[in-house]
């Protein structure tokens, strides 16, 4: 008897270009610092100090896999989880994965 993937091929897609954006160590922090509250880039590149054009390009891949947004405020950018969801996501991956 053939089991049943609890996935759909969409959600399936969707669930590993979730994981494909928060697949490095730099987007994993920016994961985990943003799901406290948004942060501006510069904000992002000081907590975690690494270069603005290396954050800015963590940042796009993680608003292009959908796990992030933007607002801008005058000359600033700030991201935030794109849905609650991953905010989870970060909890989970801290507690599984804390020493």
């Amino acid at each position: 008897m053939k089991a049943k993937v609890p996935f759909d091929r969409k959600q399936l897609e969707s669930t590993v270009k979730g994981i494909q954006g928060i697949a490095h160590p730099v987007r994993l922090m920016i994961l985990i610092l943003l799901s406290k509250e948004e942060k501006s880039v510069g904000q992002i590149v000081e907590t975690l100090g690494v270069s603005q054009s290396a954050t800015s390009q963590h940042l796009s891949k993680m608003k292009n896999n959908g796990i992030l947004n933007c607002r801008k405020e005058s000359n600033q950018v700030f991201y935030f989880l794109k849905n609650s969801k991953f905010k989870d996501l970060a909890t989970t991956i801290q507690s599984v994965f804390k020493k």
